[in-house]
């Protein structure tokens, strides 16, 4: 188990201000994480779903796929974060609705469960640690069984770079932080109106210190170094490949998608998430 931590305090401080995801109060919080089954938006996910699944979410923030999987599905589901904000609004929010729910405030790369799970979640949480490969590596080794998945979401190396652009554009020009902010809202427009929320995305998108951007390629290489087997990938739409470069090829076109949903002042943040056992 590795006692080495690469937990980057400039995010840590960051998220304390106003984590990820975060709502104006515990009952608005509440009411809307669960408003639906993470597993039906992530469905790659279904066929693992088993009464009594023990699921860690690593880098769980405040909880909202954490709280949302355990009230939909009859599974036991751990969060880990290093932000003690955002754990105890995940607690507050798994009390106010009688979930039983687990949350820990302590650093992912030191974290020493009594024993491994079925399931390891972690979405947008290694990009933001001092080093990604090593994050996973832990999680491959230690944090999940044999015979177990993983389900890790990362920014996309070329995905990302249209967004980043636009608003480093936008900085360019003297854009001051509300501007940035209104530019955000007019792309992201799935969002709702409560304003804590739209800050926390908008501050976590545009605003956040630390981030490193990846390659489902650069995914693939550690996964068969650490006797993992990839799965599937939201690189094609979590379909079936015939080759790991089958896929890996595809990797440029996020590029593409990327600057067309500017033009149609859309957002796409230049994320991708993939599945592999181990």
């Amino acid at each position: 188990m590795s006692t080495l931590s690469y937990a980057v305090e400039s995010v840590l401080d960051f998220y304390k201000s106003l984590p990820f995801n975060y709502r104006c109060d515990i009952s608005t919080q509440a009411r809307n994480d669960v408003r639906s089954n993470p597993v039906e938006f992530h469905s790659a996910l279904a066929p693992l779903v088993r009464p009594r699944l023990r699921v860690l979410d690593l880098g769980c923030g405040a909880g909202w796929f954490s709280n949302a999987l355990a009230a939909h599905n009859d599974i036991l589901v751990t969060g880990v974060d290093f932000n003690p904000v955002a754990v105890e609004r995940a607690r507050q929010v798994a009390a106010c609705l009688g979930l039983s729910s687990q949350f820990h405030c302590q650093d992912m790369f030191t974290y020493k469960p009594e024993e491994p799970f079925d399931l390891v979640v972690s979405l947008g949480a290694l990009h933001h640690t001092g080093n990604c490969g090593a994050a996973l590596r832990n999680i491959c080794r230690n944090l999940v069984i044999q015979g177990g998945h993983i389900y890790i979401g990362l920014y996309h190396a070329y995905g990302r770079k249209p967004f980043l652009e636009h608003f480093a554009n936008l900085k360019r020009q003297g854009a001051d932080e509300e501007k940035l902010f209104r530019e955000y809202v007019r792309l992201h427009k799935q969002l709702d109106g409560d304003e804590t929320m739209q800050r926390s995305w908008f501050r976590d998108q545009v605003q956040h210190p630390h981030e490193t951007q990846h390659t489902q390629k650069e995914m693939n290489s550690l996964l068969k170094e650490e006797g993992m087997r990839l799965v599937s990938s939201s690189i094609n739409r979590f379909q079936a490949f015939a080759t790991l470069q089958e896929l890996e090829a595809a990797e440029p076109e996020f590029e593409t998608r990327g600057y067309q949903a500017l033009r149609h002042g859309a957002y796409f943040p230049g994320f991708f998430i993939f599945l592999a056992q181990k």
